[in-house]
C-alpha cells in the first residue's frame, strides 16, 4: 500500500457479470444511467440497492467478495497533496440531499483551487443529480467497474470528514469539513440577499422533511400558503410520496381557498426538485434536503428550523434568513441538534420533549418504523419544539410579510 493511504472505512462488494447490464435509481434522471463496459469485475457499496436487491438474484452476476476495502488517501494527507491534473475519485458515504450539497459546494471550491483535477464521484446513490449540478464530473451513482477505477491516481473517502461518525444524530456542516481539511478557501458568495417580489412571481413551499422533529406543522403551512397566495404570488406548495406519512399529512392541511394555489404530491426524480427550486423567486422551507439545496442557487427565502440548529446547517450561506423554534422546556430546548427520533431501552420513541425523558436515556435509534407514531407526530401530536411554531405563527407570519415586503 503506498504512503499514507489506508482501507476505505466502508466495505464494497466485487461482483462479475456474464452478460451486459445496465441500472439506475428511479427517482435519479434518466440521463445518469450506468452500463457495464465488459471489465472482469465491478464494484459496489455492499449495503447498496445494487447489491441487496438486484445482485443476489441475478442468475447471470457472481459476488466475488463483499469484504473489499479499496486503498483510499489518508485523511491526514488531503490538504498536503497537489491534485491539479490528477484523476481524483470521491466516495460518497451517504446520498442524503443536505449532506451530499455540502459536498457538492466543496467539490466547486475543489475544482476552483485545481482546474486540471478530473474528479468523479461514486456512490452518490439518489443524490447523483445533485452531483449532476457539478460541470464536467463523471458520476457512477451505484457501481465502477475494474477498469475505471484503475484509472484514478487518488481515491478519497468523503466519511473521514470531521463529525461524519455522529452525522445520524447530530449534524454537520460538510461544506465547512471539506474545506477545512483539505484548507481550500470555499467559493465565493453574492454579497447581498436581496429578495425583488412582485406580483406574480413564483415561491415554492417545502414543508416536509425525512424526520417529524423537522416536519413543519400543517396549521401553519396551510396559513403560510393562503397569505402568498393571497398576496398575489404564484404558489405552489411541494410534498414528498416517497414519505409514508405523505396522504394523511396533506388531508390535515386542508384544501385552500385561493385559486392560485398548487399543490404537487412529489417530484420524480431529485432533478425535478433541483430544477423546481432553481425556478423559484423566493421559498419557505423545513430543514431538509431542499433547503440545503437553495444554497447551489442562492434562492432567497426562509428556513423554519426546530431540532436542528439554523446557524450549523446553513454556514455561511446568507440567502435564508433562519427562523428557529423558541421552546424551552425542563428536558430540552430547542435547538437540541437531534436530526431524527431516538429509543428507549423499552423501545419508546420519541425525542427529550415528547418523552419528558433526559437525553442520556434516548441513547438509540429507532430499530423498527412506526407509519402511526409518525403520522400522529407530523399532524395532531407534534414534538413541542415543532408545536411551538403553531404557538408563534403570528410572529413568524409577521416575520414572512416584512421580508417580502407585502
Amino acid at each position: 500500500m503506498p504512503a499514507h493511504h489506508h482501507p476505505a472505512r466502508k466495505k464494497f462488494t466485487r461482483f462479475a457479470s456474464k452478460q451486459p447490464f445496465q441500472f439506475g435509481l428511479p427517482n435519479v434522471s434518466p440521463d445518469l444511467v450506468q452500463a457495464s463496459d465488459n471489465s472482469p469485475a465491478y464494484l459496489t457499496r455492499t449495503s447498496s440497492l445494487l447489491r441487496q436487491q438486484i445482485l443476489a438474484n441475478a442468475p447471470s452476476v457472481k459476488i466475488i467478495s463483499d469484504s473489499v476495502q479499496p486503498d483510499v488517501l489518508a485523511r491526514d494527507a488531503w490538504a498536503d497533496t497537489d491534485f491539479d491534473r490528477k484523476r481524483v475519485l470521491f466516495l460518497i458515504p451517504d446520498d442524503a440531499i443536505g449532506d451530499c450539497v455540502g459536498m457538492v459546494l466543496f467539490l466547486r471550491a475543489f475544482a476552483t483551487k485545481y482546474p486540471g483535477a478530473k474528479i468523479a464521484v461514486l456512490n452518490s446513490g439518489t443524490a447523483s443529480d445533485i452531483f449532476a449540478t457539478i460541470p464536467d464530473i463523471t458520476i457512477f451513482q451505484l457501481f465502477i467497474s475494474a477498469k475505471r477505477l484503475k484509472t484514478f491516481d487518488y481515491l478519497i473517502d468523503f466519511s473521514e470528514m470531521e463529525g461524519w461518525k455522529d452525522i445520524a444524530t447530530m449534524p454537520v456542516n460538510p461544506e465547512e469539513a471539506l474545506c477545512e481539511a483539505f484548507r481550500i478557501p470555499p467559493i465565493p458568495l453574492a454579497s447581498e440577499r436581496a429578495p425583488k417580489l412582485a406580483s406574480g412571481m413564483k415561491i415554492g413551499i417545502l414543508p416536509m422533511a425525512s424526520s417529524p422533529l423537522r416536519t413543519l406543522p400543517p396549521e401553519l403551512v396551510h396559513e403560510t400558503t393562503e397569505l402568498l397566495a393571497q398576496a398575489g404570488f404564484e404558489t405552489t406548495l411541494i410534498l414528498n410520496a416517497y414519505q409514508g406519512v405523505m396522504k394523511k399529512y396533506k388531508d390535515t392541511i386542508g384544501s385552500f381557498d385561493t385559486p392560485n394555489i398548487r399543490v404537487v404530491d412529489g417530484f420524480k426524480t431529485i432533478g425535478n426538485l433541483v430544477s423546481f427550486i432553481r425556478e423559484q423567486d423566493y421559498v419557505v422551507l423545513a430543514d431538509s434536503g431542499p433547503a440545503h439545496i437553495t444554497k447551489l442557487f442562492q434562492t432567497p427565502g426562509i428556513g423554519i428550523y426546530s431540532s436542528a440548529s439554523a446557524t450549523v446547517l446553513q454556514g455561511r450561506h446568507h440567502n435564508l434568513y433562519p427562523w428557529q423554534s423558541s421552546y424551552k422546556g425542563e428536558f430540552c430546548e430547542a435547538p437540541c441538534g437531534l436530526a431524527k427520533l431516538r429509543a428507549t431501552t423499552s423501545g419508546e420513541i420519541g425525542c427529550m420533549g415528547s418523552l419528558s425523558l433526559p437525553m442520556w436515556e434516548l441513547g438509540n435509534l429507532p430499530v423498527n418504523s412506526d407509519k402511526a407514531l409518525a403520522e400522529r407526530l407530523v399532524t395532531e401530536n407534534p414534538v413541542p419544539c415543532v408545536a411551538d411554531l403553531v404557538a408563534q405563527k403570528d410572529r413568524f407570519l409577521a416575520f414572512l410579510r416584512q421580508d417580502i415586503g407585502i
